[in-house]
């Protein structure tokens, strides 16, 4: 399965970076899902749950809101809190 590079960032520093396979996220127009290859897109985040999928399992972070911005099969999110659930 493709996969591209994703990072989470929080004003503390990174709290995830690696090659994944999706993510899922809250965005505020209703949750969408970026995969390999996805069209370049900055959008804005609700207060809810991030799935990180991965080929050795998938992981499950909270967020407070916020950003996310994917270019070039790299997704960048920005919140102000980040939890591991």
């Amino acid at each position: 399965m493709s996969s591209f590079n994703a990072q989470i960032l929080t004003p503390n520093g990174s709290l995830f970076e690696g090659e994944v396979t999706g993510v899922k996220l809250p965005g505020t127009q209703g949750s969408f899902e970026v995969k390999a290859n996805h069209a370049p897109i900055v959008s804005t985040l609700e207060k809810g749950s991030v799935l990180v999928r991965k080929d050795d399992g998938d992981t499950n972070f909270l967020i407070s809101g916020g950003f996310v911005e994917v270019n070039n099969n790299k997704l960048t999110l920005l919140a102000e809190s980040v939890e591991e659930a």
